[in-house]
């Protein structure tokens, strides 16, 4: 686990782990994601939360609330687990299920791993920005975009 507060709610869930604090090195997240067989961000609103893209980048599962844009990411039993909102069983069911399925979460991070290279490659990005910028720069001076 990282982040702050993974020791408290291991305790409190009575649940073995390694906690590693906060960790501000990209390498070093990255070695954790890659490490980890799921990924657990269980936010209550989020627009386009970059943990996601981040643990589908090192091919790790995610388990979240189908809340925000969260759903456009992770869909269920493809790249993770989505539970309803705010409901807790329905997270750790979720959480329980991809810990004992591993040929599937197998799949679940090859498929990670391919919707990253597929949709948000560096390249990917500076082509959509360019267009934007393009398409804005093309609208009449009296409008507003």
């Amino acid at each position: 686990m990282f982040g702050h507060g993974g020791e408290e709610i291991a305790e409190e869930v009575g649940m073995e782990g390694m906690h590693l604090g906060y960790v501000a090195s990209d390498r070093l997240k990255a070695i954790a994601y890659s490490a980890a067989d799921i990924s657990i961000l269980p936010t209550r609103l989020d627009n386009l939360p970059l943990g996601i893209q981040e643990s589908f980048a090192c091919g790790t599962p995610v388990v979240s609330f189908a809340v925000g844009v969260v759903p456009e990411l992770v869909q269920s039993y493809q790249t993770g687990y989505l539970a309803s909102p705010e409901d807790a069983q329905d997270l750790s069911g979720g959480i329980v299920e991809l810990l004992h399925a591993e040929g599937l979460r197998g799949e679940m991070g090859k498929t990670c791993r391919e919707r990253v290279e597929q949709d948000y490659t560096l390249e990917l990005k500076v082509q959509r920005y360019s267009e934007l910028y393009h398409k804005l720069l093309q609208w009449p001076s009296s409008t507003t975009p």
